[in-house]
């Protein structure tokens, strides 16, 4: 069923709105004008969603701000919000993006937009260190983006996508907030993985204790499970599940750091999908039948090649190359 009419107009009343709040946001503006914005973004969860989708379409759109259509403007920003709202009109289905509840969105919103923002991003097969103005240590591995915040009594992380390492300076007095995707983590001074899946975020603790909440929980009560080193925790939207890692796991989910893959007894599915993550031009399974073969071994993270020749030599698997350089697994007849 369509909507009304009045709600269709309502409801792109405020994704201009949310627009125009957006590309606002990318220039240099005084301090109660970025207030105004996060007070329109908190005064009603529809401003929320709304402001979130239009985030998300205005780095998705980065392209075409880059090389716009011609427009009667000389302002960029006022050129990127066209270029943004033409985008969004185009593609609605941006609001899949979405993850966090409106309450999460709010409190992202809040912190990067009244605060200095750090952004930090590794290319596709890149890994990189980041030393943070208090001393602690971020590792991102291949195609990872993390945004920094470091506040008087607060240190706040924002994990936009990919896997990182987090070793914390000890500071009691300035709680290390790590929001990725729906969760939320919590640690004074400890190490930890985070690494954000298409429908959950894993947690791995190597030293230390890590409170693990939801997005948006700006509490972390006493109830917040408490994940200690040897420890992980599979956090979902409206769950969150411990678990007890034995050390060639911890090893195994760790292992990127030395520009490692370890497989042992991944089915060739999740083994294709660790390599993708290191290359341009992905592996594609084209035989479901081979999707739970089991495989194991250890490769550097460049050894696709390696590894496709140990897999078709152990395997009745047809191992073929495109021009293009991806790669098409079938299952020999």
């Amino acid at each position: 069923m369509s909507e009304p009419p009045a709600a269709l107009d309502d409801r792109q009343a405020i994704d201009a709105q949310a627009a125009a709040f957006v590309a606002r946001l990318q220039g240099d503006i005084p301090a109660a004008e970025r207030q105004a914005v996060f007070d329109w973004v908190a005064a009603d969860p529809r401003h929320a969603v709304a402001f979130a989708r239009m985030e998300a379409a205005w780095e998705t759109s980065a392209r075409l701000r880059a090389d716009p259509p011609p427009i009667e403007s000389a302002d960029p920003v006022a050129a990127g919000e066209l270029a943004l709202a033409a985008w969004f009109t185009r593609r609605r289905a941006v609001g899949g993006l979405i993850a966090a509840s409106a309450a999460g969105v709010v409190a992202t919103a809040g912190w990067r937009y009244a605060r200095d923002v750090q952004l930090y991003r590794t290319r596709v097969g890149e890994r990189r260190v980041v030393v943070l103005s208090d001393g602690s240590r971020v590792e991102l591995n291949t195609a990872s983006t993390i945004e920094v915040a470091m506040g008087r009594t607060v240190r706040n992380v924002r994990l936009v996508s990919g896997e990182a390492l987090f070793q914390v300076a000890h500071d009691k007095s300035r709680p290390f907030l790590v929001d990725a995707a729906t969760a939320r983590l919590r640690a004074v001074g400890t190490a930890f993985n985070v690494r954000i899946r298409e429908n959950l975020v894993e947690l791995t603790v190597t030293e230390g204790v890590v409170a693990v909440s939801h997005s948006g929980d700006t509490t972390m009560n006493l109830a917040a499970p408490q994940i200690a080193a040897g420890g992980g925790a599979v956090i979902r939207p409206n769950a969150v599940a411990p678990t007890v890692l034995g050390g060639q796991v911890m090893q195994q989910r760790i292992a990127w750091r030395d520009g490692v893959i370890e497989l042992d007894g991944e089915t060739l599915a999740q083994a294709i999908d660790e390599f993708n993550r290191y290359r341009a031009q992905p592996i594609v399974l084209g035989d479901a039948r081979l999707a739970t073969l089991r495989v194991g071994g250890r490769f550097e993270v460049d050894e696709a090649d390696e590894f496709l020749l140990a897999l078709g030599s152990s395997f009745p698997v047809d191992v073929i190359r495109s021009p293009d350089g991806s790669v098409l697994l079938m299952a020999k007849p």
